[in-house]
């Protein structure tokens, strides 16, 4: 039996949703979902169709009714949820509502209809538990976990700030993967991608693709994604109001107004011309995956951008969907990238 358990401390407030709908619980199907997704993006060096791409994940982690899953996944934690609001019409000041209006606008939105009561606040620590039997399903588990904490967040608005995670001291079990779990400086970050591609590579038995593609799904790829870091800041509320500030700028003038379709669906409140209706019923989950994460003694936000092939089944929206607004937004943070080739991604 292989078997590890990873202690990891929310680094912004938390918002997950249980049984109970307005009740927040980090839940093991949760989890295991969001490392699904990382699963598939980081095997997409490795496949060309969305069918072998299927066929890997559920070799691994299962399919309802037909295969068992190879990796049981188990999570706790011992720190209570709060309550978002402090008192009537006043949120926790540790939920960040206040602070990040712009970012977290559905959670404001959801807590003032009472359909979101709790959070986890920052310096939650979870307990994730991985175990299988399988040599390769355990390393493509682990690989895809560090890639969920590395380079995303859990819950609502996790594509916007909230819900990032990191590592609670360094982990042995990661660290023995060399998967590292104590960033210094962003080049760390590209040696942990590389290497949580390789290692789901040789769980599945494939050589890495020669000539990779963008394809109809989002994948890890040079050729697909840009992973880029901000500079350090001293703390990560105050980096991710540094991001908020500057984007919320940068979406209120940007033109002509359609390129925001882009970075996420629906849209409700824009002059979208000829797409406005298509745009408030449409939806995509934006390609623009923000996070902040520990580097050395500062926080830096970390932006990962994957492009598909194709970016909605309307093809009223796809054809007015611009590839190149996010390199304006690389112009306007001038950030660093990590992983990635701008040249190829646009």
């Amino acid at each position: 039996m292989h078997e590890a358990t990873i202690t990891l401390k929310a680094i912004s407030p938390l918002f997950m949703r249980g049984a109970d709908q307005a009740s927040v619980e980090f839940r093991s199907a949760s989890v295991k979902g969001i490392m699904r997704w990382w699963f598939r993006a980081l095997a997409g060096n490795y496949v060309t169709s969305l069918g072998e791409l299927r066929k890997a994940e559920e070799a691994f982690f299962g399919s309802a009714g037909e295969m068992r899953s190879r990796v049981t996944i188990e999570v706790a934690t011992e720190d209570r949820a709060r309550p978002v609001y402090f008192s009537k019409n006043r949120f926790d000041r540790d939920s960040w509502v206040w602070d990040l209006q712009y970012l977290f606008f559905s959670i404001k939105m959801l807590a003032n209809k009472g359909q979101i009561r709790e959070f986890y606040p920052p310096g939650t620590r979870f307990e994730v538990t991985i175990r299988s039997h399988d040599s390769g399903a355990y390393k493509a588990a682990m690989a895809s976990l560090w890639s969920a904490v590395a380079l995303g967040g859990f819950g609502f608005r996790a594509r916007r700030g909230a819900g990032s995670l990191w590592f609670e001291g360094k982990n042995g079990a990661m660290e023995k993967l060399t998967l590292p779990t104590d960033l210094k400086e962003p080049k760390d970050l590209k040696k942990g991608i590389e290497r949580a591609i390789k290692l789901v590579g040789n769980a599945i038995g494939k050589e890495e693709l020669p000539l990779k593609a963008v394809r109809d799904y989002p994948t890890l790829t040079e050729a697909s994604s840009l992973v880029a870091v901000l500079k350090g800041e001293r703390d990560p509320k105050f980096a991710l109001k540094g991001f908020q500030r500057e984007y919320q700028s940068f979406r209120k003038r940007m033109k002509p107004t359609t390129r925001k379709v882009v970075f996420g669906l629906p849209i409700v409140k824009s002059s979208l011309g000829n797409v406005r209706n298509e745009a408030k019923r449409a939806r995509r989950a934006s390609p623009l995956l923000v996070s902040v994460k520990p580097f050395g003694n500062s926080y830096r936000v970390v932006l990962v951008k994957m492009r598909t092939s194709r970016f909605h089944e309307n093809g009223k929206l796809d054809r007015v969907a611009d590839w190149e607004a996010l390199a304006l937004l690389d112009e306007r943070f001038r950030e660093e990238v990590v992983f990635g080739n701008p040249l190829n991604f646009y």
